[in-house]
Parts: structure tokens; C-alpha cells; sequence
């Protein structure tokens, strides 16, 4: 999208949101006064103060050009950002509310469909807290041939977050690259370069952005709220990959000081991956009476927090799985 098209759509953009308008323009009005207060300063003494000889008038006119080239060129440069801002997080929610199509079904529970890794899971009588834990089947073939880095679905009850997961030899591609391979800030949802989607590894982690507009892993520190898992429903993951469907739990959710201690993704010995559930079950703000052992599987989700200061981590194990 060339330059002609952010500004039309950040007119379009203007007209419709004059609060948002308002706002930024205040904030950039105030990052202009503290960016240039000597100027500004300058200027309003030149408007207000009596005539001087002509060295000074030509002095004081040499300046207040230069002020109103500063304040113009940094007006122009705030619609345009403020504009790619729009266009990009439009274009996101777009592409996010046209991905419903290729699911295909939730299959029912079978004994012959899946191999049961836990405890089933028990449907009580209240209404919200009855379980669907039927599998997320999608047909991921689509979406391969849109972008072959494609390696799964991802589903996070109670939130908006269903979208495909890619993964790239790196875990900075993504950052700034959208499922098209388009540059821009919003990125992807995305797995660890070490990931095994289809035999998972001990610790299978998937990176988001968490985006003003809520999209991405925007809902993820919806999380931390006290009441937030009163629903039972609400603490389930479902994936989907090309040969499997699988249903995750989740055991731990908090917000910690930027660390990678809880981006391990495979472990040296039995000993030290209990060691690591232990650690990452101990933060969790919810109590959630989970059980684990290292024969579990679990799956990570990281973004930051509403700040950008911290990490929101949930952590989940592995409880369902089928072969498609």
C-alpha cells in the first residue's frame, strides 16, 4: 500500500473517529512542546513582542519558519503512522473474521478416536460448567497453500484467539511478518523454531503479540482476572494439525519480569523437566489442582502484557489426542 492510500485511508480514518483524533493529536501536541520547547517559546515571544530592527525581524522570521516547518512535517509524520496503525490493524481483523471457513467439524468422543492421557474430563450439571471436549478438526491443507509454513490451528476457549500457527527457522520472522509474509507490526501467531507440532515436544511454545485491538494473543491477559476461570469451559485449548486433534488443560497462568526460564523447550533428564512443572505450576495467580508428572506434554503461550513491561504465560498439558 503506497503513501496516497495510507493518508486516504487516515482521512477516512479522521472523519469517522474524532475522539481518536483528539487524542493523539493532544499527545503529539504534547511530545512537539517537549521535543522543541525553546522554539516554541521563541515563537510566541516573536508574536506577541513589539517590533525590532530589522536584523531581528529578519532573525525572528528566519526562526518561526523553521517552527512551522517542524510542526507541520511532525503533523504529516503522525498521519501517517497514526494511518499505517489503522490500515494494518483493519486488515488484520479482516483476514481474522474471514479464517472460519475451512473448520470443518468437532468430532464426538470415542474410545477408538483418541488416546485418553488423564483423567476424562467430567461434565457436572451446572450449565457453565458443562465441558465440550469434542476435538477441533481442521483441514489445514488450505491454509498450507496459502503460506507452507503452516503447522497448525490453535482455538482458546473463551477468547477470540483461532488462528493458524506458523513457525519459521527463527523466532523473530513472525514479529513482523503477517500469515501472507506481508511486513508490518501486528506479526502472526507463531511456534518456537524447536517445536514438533505433530510429535510435540516437552514444552511446545507458540509466541503473539498482544495488540491494542484485541486480536492476536490481545485477550490472553483477560486471563489474570480473578474471576476469569469460573467457567470450567474457559480453562481448555484445542489444536488441530495436519495428522492430529488434540485437547490441551490449562495448569498455570501469570505475569512475570521479561525471563526465558519458561521458554526450555526439551529436557535432559526426567528430574529437571519435574523440576521445571513444579517452577512453572508454583506461579500460577489461579489455583488450578492439576497433576503433573514428567510423562506430561504441555503446551506455552507467551505475549506481553498491556504495558509491554511484562510477559503473560499460560501453560497447559496435554490431555486428548486423536490421528486424523
Amino acid at each position: 500500500m503506497n503513501i496516497l492510500n495510507y493518508y486516504k485511508e487516515g482521512i477516512i480514518f479522521i472523519l469517522t473517529s474524532p475522539i481518536k483524533i483528539i487524542k493523539y493529536l493532544l499527545i503529539g501536541i504534547a511530545h512537539l512542546i517537549g521535543f522543541i520547547p525553546k522554539y516554541i517559546l521563541t515563537g510566541l515571544k516573536y508574536i506577541f513582542e513589539r517590533k525590532k530592527p530589522q536584523e531581528d525581524i529578519l532573525e525572528n522570521k528566519f526562526i518561526s519558519i523553521i517552527i512551522t516547518t517542524l510542526t507541520i512535517t511532525t503533523y504529516l509524520l503522525c498521519v501517517f503512522i497514526l494511518s499505517r496503525w489503522y490500515v494494518q490493524n483493519e486488515r488484520t481483523k479482516k483476514f481474522a473474521n474471514s479464517l472460519n471457513t475451512p473448520i470443518t467439524n468437532e468430532t464426538e468422543e470415542s474410545t477408538n478416536q483418541y488416546k485418553d492421557l488423564t483423567n476424562p474430563i467430567i461434565n457436572n450439571n451446572s450449565k457453565e460448567n458443562i465441558i465440550n471436549d469434542n476435538f477441533m478438526n481442521v483441514d489445514l491443507n488450505y491454509y498450507i497453500s496459502k503460506n507452507k509454513e503452516t503447522v497448525a490451528w490453535i482455538q482458546v476457549n473463551g477468547t477470540n484467539i483461532s488462528y493458524p500457527v506458523v513457525k519459521h527457522k527463527d523466532n523473530s520472522y513472525y514479529l513482523n511478518h503477517d500469515f501472507y509474509n506481508h511486513k508490518t507490526n501486528v506479526g502472526w501467531i507463531f511456534g518456537d523454531y524447536r517445536d514438533d507440532f505433530e510429535l510435540f515436544t516437552n514444552n511446545t511454545i507458540i509466541y503473539g503479540h498482544n495488540l491494542v485491538n484485541r486480536t492476536m494473543f490481545g485477550q490472553i491477559p483477560y486471563m489474570l482476572r480473578k474471576k476469569w476461570f469460573s467457567n470450567k469451559n474457559k480453562e481448555y485449548i484445542k489444536m488441530s494439525t495436519k495428522n492430529t486433534n488434540s485437547i490441551w488443560q490449562i495448569f498455570s497462568v501469570y505475569e512475570i519480569k521479561p525471563t526465558t526460564d519458561y521458554l526450555q523447550a526439551t529436557f535432559n533428564s526426567t528430574i529437571t523437566y519435574q523440576e521445571f512443572l513444579n517452577m512453572i505450576s508454583k506461579r500460577s495467580i489461579h489455583k488450578f489442582n492439576t497433576e503433573l508428572n514428567y510423562t506430561d506434554k504441555i503446551i506455552t503461550l507467551s505475549t506481553c502484557n498491556d504495558i509491554g513491561n511484562k510477559r503473560v504465560v499460560v501453560h497447559a498439558k496435554l490431555i486428548k489426542i486423536e490421528n486424523k
